[in-house]
């Protein structure tokens, strides 16, 4: 038995790397290609380590490292104790999903992963993920309904959206982004002139959808 367990961990740890791995090239494709052209000072001066762009990336890293750390350990823990970690790295899942770091579909199979590194019982690691499956699809369908629902009730949105789509379409094949800025800040960048251009004066605008 022991020995299954490790061969198991073995491949449960493997597919936890995996789902980590396809996480971070999740949130390689969602960013975009823009036109080249100048970026403000400020813009660029927000690509320093000191934004809070780079303590979120700092503190995705830390979560990577932990996870791999459980990964390693696992098979020698205790179920008790792997319980705990993984339970721990839950928690930082949810905390790192509410604050934008993680996307729902990379929290999904990170979840996932760590229910399947740490609970044993086929039966009960089987309930458990289809558990979250069901969760994470009542959310989607709910935020589309609501978003639906939004761009119905607000023109101005609708506008905002087409732009946001032609955006997205212009940085598919960009390989490099003006300034020294990441992909991540320089969409985030290109969508916040799109909705000024719209909405106005910020006093006047609502956050990005």
């Amino acid at each position: 038995m022991k020995i299954r367990f490790v061969h198991v961990g073995l491949v449960v740890a493997a597919a936890l790397m995996l789902a980590i791995w396809m996480s971070a090239k999740m949130r390689e494709a969602r960013v975009a290609k823009a036109l080249a052209e100048p970026v403000p000072v400020e813009a660029t001066a927000a690509s320093a380590g000191t934004t809070p762009d780079a303590a979120k990336r700092r503190s995705r890293q830390a979560f990577e490292r932990m996870a791999r750390e459980f990964l390693r350990d696992a098979p020698n823990m205790s179920p008790e104790i792997r319980m705990q970690r993984a339970q721990a790295l839950a928690r930082e899942v949810e905390s790192l999903e509410s604050g934008g770091e993680l996307q729902a579909d990379e929290a999904v199979l990170i979840r996932i992963g760590l229910i399947q590194a740490a609970v044993v019982d086929d039966t009960e690691r089987a309930r458990q993920a289809q558990a979250v499956v069901d969760h994470y699809k009542t959310q989607t369908e709910r935020r589309k309904a609501a978003a639906a629902a939004q761009v119905q009730r607000d023109a101005r949105l609708r506008q905002y959206k087409a732009r946001e789509a032609d955006i997205v379409a212009e940085v598919l094949a960009m390989s490099s982004y003006p300034g020294g800025l990441s992909r991540d800040e320089y969409l985030r960048l290109r969508l916040r002139e799109a909705h000024a251009a719209i909405y106005g004066t910020p006093a006047q605008r609502p956050s990005l959808p």
